[in-house]
C-alpha cells in the first residue's frame, strides 16, 4: 500500500499539472523560441528545496557526491555554456552588477586561499558550501534569468512553479504544526537525527523555519501576481489558495517572517495596480489577518513561541552576544577578515567575551546578520561590494519604472513584485546568515536578474530607437540641402 504522503504528492502533481497546461497553451512563445530553460531553472530551484543530500545521495568513490538537486543544475551549466558559445548569453551590454559579483567572488577565494577552503573539523560549517551556496550558483543563476527569462511566457512558467511550491509549503508547515506526521515529506523534515533544531516550528524542507517562511512569502507574492491572469473557476482556486499563505506563516513562529510579512502586503496596497480595488482584492488575506491578530491578541507578548508569542528575551540577548563579537572580529581584521564562514571555528577557539550558545545543542551560533557577519568575515572589502550589489539592484529595479508595459505578466506589476520578494530576502537576512540555504539566495538573485535583463533590453530598445531616429533626421536633412542646392 502506497504511503499516505505519496499519495498526496501524485495528486498535488496531477493537479499542479491540470491547473499549469490549462492557462500556458504551446510551450513556445509568439517568436517560437522554447520556454525549456525557464522550466528547467524552475525545477532545479525547487528541487534545491527539497530534492538535496539529506533526500537522495548517489555516493561514488573517489568523486564527489551526487543529488538530484546538483544534476539538474548540471543542465542549468550546460544550457548557460550552449549560449555563451551560441551568442545567446550578451556580456558586453550593461554588466555593472555582474563586475561587481565578480569583485566579491575574488574577494570570497581569496579570503578562502588564506584560511582554508576545507572546515577545520566536521562540526564547523565548510567555507567552500558556504560560498558556492550563498554567493556563487545564485550569482550563475542571475546571469541564467537576465538572459533567458526574456519573455512573458518565461515569467508565467516561474511564477506559477514558485507558487505551487509555495502551495506545498503551506500545507506541509500546517502538518508538520499539527503533528499530522503522516503528512509531511520528504521524511527527513521531522528526523531529529539529521537536525534537532526548531522542532516546535514548521521548518518545511529546509530544515529552518526563517527559509521556510521566505519561500511562503515568495509563493503568495508570485500567486498575487498570477491572478490578473486568471478568470472563472481558476481565479476562484487561485484566491483560495492564497489564503493557505497567512496561516503557513503563523506555524513558522518566526518574527522575521511576520514582519516581513506586514512590509509585504504594505508594498502591495501602495504600488501594486489593479482593476479593482486594492482593499477588494487583499480584503478576504487582510481580513483573516486581522481576525488571527485579534484571537492570538493576548499571547503575543508570551515569551512562548508556540503559543504565538514574540517576547523571547533569551534569543535577543544570544543576537546581542553575536553582534558584540562581530563587531570584535570587524576590529580586528578590517580588511581582511577572519576568513569566510569562519565565525563559529573562530568564536570556538577565542574566548574573549561571550560565546552565543544553542541550548539544544550547547554549540556557537551562525551569526544572525548577514551584513555584519560578513564584514567580519570578509572585511570591509566583501563588505562593501556586497553591499553595491545589493544598492545596484535595487536601483535597477527603480530603473525599471516606465518601461515596461502597463499590464499582463511582463508589465509594470512585475517590478513590484520583484521589489516585494527582495524586501522579503533582505529583512530575513538581517537577522540571520543566508550563506547556507541556497534556495533563498538563488531565488532572490534570480528576480534580480529577471529585472536587470528587462532593463537592458528595454533600456538597449531605446537607444536604438534613438539611433534610427537620428538616422532618419540626417537623411531627411540630406535631402533637404539637396533640394536646396
Amino acid at each position: 500500500m502506497l504511503a499516505p504522503q505519496i499519495i498526496i504528492l501524485v495528486v498535488a502533481l496531477l493537479l499542479i499539472a491540470f491547473w499549469f497546461l490549462k492557462g500556458q497553451g504551446p510551450d513556445k512563445d509568439r517568436q517560437g523560441r522554447s520556454n525549456l530553460p525557464a522550466l528547467l531553472l524552475a525545477v532545479w530551484l525547487v528541487s534545491s528545496a527539497v530534492f538535496g543530500g539529506f533526500f537522495y545521495t548517489l555516493r561514488i568513490p573517489g568523486f564527489f557526491d551526487i543529488t538530484i538537486e546538483r544534476a539538474i543544475f548540471a543542465l542549468v551549466i550546460l544550457v548557460l555554456l550552449a549560449g555563451l558559445f551560441l551568442g545567446r548569453i550578451e556580456l558586453q551590454k550593461n554588466v555593472s552588477i555582474e563586475i561587481v559579483m565578480g569583485l566579491f567572488v575574488l574577494v570570497c577565494l581569496l579570503s578562502m586561499l588564506r584560511t582554508g577552503f576545507l572546515p577545520l573539523s566536521p562540526e564547523f560549517p565548510s567555507p567552500w558550501f558556504a560560498f558556492i551556496s550563498g554567493y556563487l550558483f545564485p550569482f550563475v543563476v542571475f546571469v541564467y534569468a537576465k538572459n533567458y527569462l526574456s519573455g512573458e511566457k518565461d515569467v508565467s512558467v516561474i511564477f506559477h512553479v514558485l507558487f505551487f511550491f509555495g502551495i506545498y509549503l503551506a500545507l506541509t508547515s500546517f502538518f508538520e504544526f499539527m503533528g499530522l506526521r503522516q503528512f509531511v515529506f520528504p521524511r527527513y523534515i521531522l528526523d531529529p537525527l539529521v537536525s534537532p533544531l526548531h522542532l516546535e516550528r514548521a521548518r518545511g524542507p529546509f530544515l529552518n523555519s526563517a527559509f521556510n517562511g521566505v519561500g511562503i512569502l515568495i509563493g503568495f507574492l508570485c500567486g498575487v501576481h498570477l491572478l490578473q491572469k486568471k478568470e472563472g473557476i481558476g481565479r476562484g482556486f487561485y484566491l483560495a489558495a492564497l489564503t493557505l499563505f497567512l496561516p503557513a506563516v503563523f506555524f513558522t513562529q518566526t518574527r522575521a517572517i511576520y514582519l516581513a510579512l506586514i512590509v509585504a502586503i504594505v508594498i502591495l496596497l501602495k504600488w501594486y495596480k489593479t482593476e479593482i480595488s486594492k482593499w477588494k482584492l487583499m480584503s478576504l488575506p487582510v481580513a483573516l489577518a486581522l481576525i488571527f491578530f485579534i484571537a492570538v491578541s493576548p499571547r503575543l507578548m508570551s515569551p512562548d513561541r508556540r503559543a504565538g508569542g514574540v517576547y523571547q528575551v533569551h534569543e535577543v540577548s544570544i543576537r546581542m552576544a553575536l553582534l558584540e563579537r562581530s563587531f570584535d572580529f570587524l576590529k580586528e581584521n578590517p580588511l581582511t577578515g577572519i576568513g569566510l564562514a569562519q565565525f563559529i571555528p573562530v568564536s570556538v577557539m577565542t574566548y574573549r567575551g561571550r560565546i552565543p550558545v544553542v541550548l539544544e545543542e550547547v554549540t556557537p551560533q551562525f551569526q544572525h546578520n548577514h551584513l555584519l557577519g560578513l564584514a567580519a568575515e570578509t572585511g570591509l572589502p566583501g563588505f562593501l561590494l556586497y553591499l553595491a550589489l545589493i544598492i545596484l539592484i535595487l536601483s535597477r529595479i527603480r530603473q525599471l519604472r516606465g518601461k515596461l508595459p502597463d499590464k499582463g505578466i511582463g508589465g509594470d506589476n512585475l517590478r513590484i513584485i520583484i521589489l516585494a520578494v527582495w524586501v522579503v530576502y533582505l529583512i530575513n537576512n538581517f537577522f540571520l546568515e543566508p550563506s547556507v540555504n541556497l534556495f533563498c539566495n538563488a531565488a532572490a538573485f534570480l528576480f534580480a536578474g529577471l529585472a536587470d535583463g528587462m532593463y537592458t533590453r528595454a533600456a538597449y530598445a531605446d537607444f536604438a530607437l534613438g539611433e534610427r531616429q537620428r538616422e532618419g533626421s540626417g537623411r531627411r536633412a540630406a535631402r533637404m540641402a539637396g533640394n536646396h542646392v
